[in-house]
């Protein structure tokens, strides 16, 4: 019972820091910090359809396709995770319409600050953030090396594609966005965070 309260206390800060991110920092300023939330920018750009939505029918779409790799808590736990970081963009997007700092910069920073903590404490509990995230982490599982690592290698390559459509400015902060959020990813993933965060009583750390 103790091991899936953590997990669920791990999927709900971990998407909230993101969805946080996302929408205070982030999308105010059109910078996609994944492939799905490219997705999402050019959508919300086009037609208006909000955020969060498209945020959560594609990653669970992405996630369809890596279904049959990952773990059944895995799984579910993801698909908590999508829908946890979809309602947490509208619910905050919806408070706090356009609170940015009127620095692209340091809204960057800070959004990418908050999108790899967010993600690197759902990857520390084998909780992927959806879409290209849960091949990244299945990546990692299967094959080793860091799932960060191989998140932002996907995640390029769909900037990439998509840079006729999406100024090459723009194109530039998602790369250092995710540059920045890879590298907190990374460093969380490897780090032993149970004794510190969420502690429970009776916890005790095996190896």
């Amino acid at each position: 019972m103790g091991r899936k309260f953590k997990i669920a206390q791990a999927i709900f800060l971990g998407s909230v820091l993101q969805g946080l991110g996302m929408a205070m920092f982030l999308f105010p300023n059109h910078i996609p910090s994944g492939g799905a939330a490219g997705i999402a920018v050019l959508l919300n750009f086009w037609f208006q359809v909000p955020h969060g939505l498209t945020v959560w029918a594609v990653n669970f779409s992405l996630l369809l396709t890596a279904v049959k790799w990952l773990e059944p808590v895995t799984v579910v736990g993801t698909m908590a995770s999508i829908t946890m970081t979809s309602v947490s963009v509208q619910i905050f997007e919806s408070l706090f319409p356009a609170m940015t700092t009127n620095n692209i910069w340091l809204d960057l920073f800070y959004g990418a600050v908050l999108l790899g903590t967010g993600v690197g404490i759902l990857y520390k509990y084998n909780i992927s953030n959806g879409g290209f995230g849960a091949l990244a982490l299945m990546i990692s599982i299967y094959r080793g090396g860091k799932p960060g690592t191989a998140l932002f290698l996907m995640n390029a390559f769909i900037f990439m594609l998509t840079a006729s459509v999406i100024a090459w400015g723009i194109v530039i902060q998602a790369l250092v966005c995710q540059w920045i959020s890879t590298k907190i990813i990374d460093a969380i993933y490897q780090i032993r965070l149970r004794p510190l965060f969420m502690p429970i009583a009776g916890y005790r750390n095996k190896k």
